[in-house]
């Protein structure tokens, strides 16, 4: 009896594996959809932050 729910403990388990990669193959496109949205939003974030124009305010041009 232990060594037939052991067998299906482990058929159980496989057959959730299978079905979590059945579910990842079926919605890769919108997982990478997902994946790239978020790459540009952190990509504009850090954009954003790194150009600060009134740094460069505070320089005269009619010098040169």
């Amino acid at each position: 009896m232990k060594t037939a729910r052991f067998i299906l403990k482990i058929v159980a388990t496989v057959m959730t594996l299978a079905a979590v990669v059945c579910a990842i193959v079926a919605f890769w496109d919108q997982i990478m959809d997902l994946f790239d949205t978020i790459i540009d939003k952190v990509e504009e974030k850090r954009a954003d932050h790194c150009f600060e124009p009134e740094e460069f305010d505070d320089y005269d041009d009619s010098i040169l």
